[in-house]
């Protein structure tokens, strides 16, 4: 092992090599000795130093014993040889993951729960040095538990910040030194979604102080065109119900996250008060996801809204969402404190689309029911197609809906097999009056009443896992 070996090592697929906890940390310790190793060399280089690869240090010219060169050399050496006895060690713990992953499967539920198992595992101090010294490896690793995923990602908010701040002037100036302003290359829409995603965060950041009791699960401002996050509404760790609701068309942070936080809320109080009036002492957490590239109409471009009507109508951008969310689906249960949670996947719009693409490549062994609305087609006709238990799959379309039933993606779901739930205005058995909804984006929302319309409600049941009470179209 020298110092070569260091600069050789793949670290891009350390993770997907390895997989599980582990292997994510060794990648992480990677990159980090890559920066130790680089900045030794910078400080060696300024005083015409070099560190060979066994770790020893020449100089151009001779430097006599005791004289301040000497010295410098003799610590950065000793800091090279370090870094190798380092590598060492963390050559042994790439192996090690290596060998438990070729003892397990390696899809992504199988990777969730092994995180979470090697995560609790760990010893409290042990914990606490991940969480100090490498946030951004845990802020968002399904499999990691919610009640440590939340402060991780609040206070990386401050930092990202920092460093959205720092792309923008940093585009800006790459702007100006080109020639016509950027006209001819893709530095100007470089700059808008860096602006975009700013405002994303600090949307993000202003509905937490808002509510400091919300969490958030998910926090990414650099995967993506647009920020990615996800906020839940009661806590998933130790919840009997979770729901994720996956929007679609033209949702983002800024301009959704704070409409599907009071939806997910309102869905809560509303599944909570059925659990309760049934006798039932169960607790409910919702979650808003917004955790893919939804297709927009607003862009950087002249040609946004061609680009919005060709995204929605081919399966990329779902395709590319659904390993994400299967992902997620598989950390909140490996994460969940009760090993027979139940949880529901609810998908509006294009978000039907993603959700059944994510059931179809594995997420159905980590969700119960499901819940398809305004849905434009799923590429499923029975709940076989999706891994889902007969009759636990649910669909809505309600009058007026356009989106509803496009048949762009397998035709209309609510002329399959799937339970159809009522859209239309009604009495629900509780004995309360819920008016009808009408669009495509009245599902989730409250009507004239203050009642959540009757979609709300069975949503609601669904996701309390009272389907007897739901109201049949």
């Amino acid at each position: 092992m020298d110092l070569t070996d260091i600069d050789v090592w793949d670290v891009e697929p350390l993770e997907q090599l390895a997989g599980g906890l582990e292997g994510v940390l060794v990648a992480h310790r990677v990159r980090d000795m890559r920066r130790r190793l680089d900045l030794l060399r910078r400080e060696a280089a300024s005083d015409e130093l070099q560190i060979r690869e066994d770790g020893s240090v020449s100089a151009v010219a001779p430097i006599a014993e005791g004289h301040p060169l000497h010295v410098h050399a003799e610590l950065l050496s000793a800091a090279a040889r370090e870094l190798i006895g380092e590598a060492l060690l963390v050559s042994a713990d790439l192996h090690h993951a290596l060998s438990v992953r070729s003892q397990v499967g390696t899809d992504l539920r199988d990777k969730a729960f092994r995180v979470n198992e090697e995560w609790r595992g760990f010893s409290p101090a042990r914990r606490r040095e991940i969480v100090q010294r490498a946030p951004d490896l845990i802020a968002n690793l399904d499999g990691i538990p919610t009640g440590v995923r939340s402060p991780v990602n609040l206070r990386r908010v401050q930092a990202e910040r920092a460093r959205l701040q720092d792309d923008s002037v940093r585009i800006s100036q790459e702007l100006h030194r080109e020639y016509f302003g950027g006209r001819l290359s893709n530095t100007g829409a470089g700059l808008w979604y860096a602006q975009r995603k700013l405002e994303d965060l600090n949307a993000l950041d202003e509905l937490l102080h808002e509510q400091p009791d919300r969490k958030l699960v998910l926090m990414d401002m650099r995967s993506g065109e647009r920020g990615f996050a996800a906020i839940a509404i009661g806590d998933p760790d130790t919840a009997d119900h979770i729901a994720v609701t996956v929007p679609g068309l033209n949702t983002n942070v800024k301009d959704s996250l704070r409409g599907m936080v009071g939806e997910a809320t309102r869905l809560r109080d509303e599944a909570q008060r059925q659990l309760h009036s049934a006798g039932r002492d169960e607790s409910v957490a919702t979650i808003a996801w917004i955790g893919y590239d939804a297709p927009q109409v607003i862009g950087p471009g002249k040609f946004d809204l061609g680009r919005a009507s060709f995204d929605v109508s081919r399966s990329a951008k779902a395709g590319i969402a659904a390993d994400a969310l299967g992902s997620f689906f598989h950390g909140l249960r490996a994460g969940a404190a009760k090993p027979d949670v139940h949880i529901t996947a609810l998908g509006h719009s294009y978000g039907s689309l993603a959700t059944s693409l994510a059931l179809q490549r594995g997420a159905s062994a980590s969700v119960d029911d499901v819940v398809f609305y305004g849905s434009p087609g799923v590429r499923a006709k029975v709940e076989a197609d999706l891994g889902i238990a007969d009759r636990h799959v649910y669909v809505m379309k309600a009058e007026g809906d356009s989106i509803a039933g496009f048949g762009r993606f397998g035709g209309d779901p609510t002329r399959t097999e799937f339970q159809r739930l009522s859209t239309a205005e009604g009495i629900t058995p509780d004995g309360v009056k819920h008016e009808r909804a009408f669009g495509h984006a009245e599902y989730a929302r409250t009507g004239d009443n203050g009642e959540l319309r009757m979609t709300g409600y069975n949503l609601a049941v669904v996701v309390a896992g009272l389907p007897e009470l739901a109201v049949l179209a």
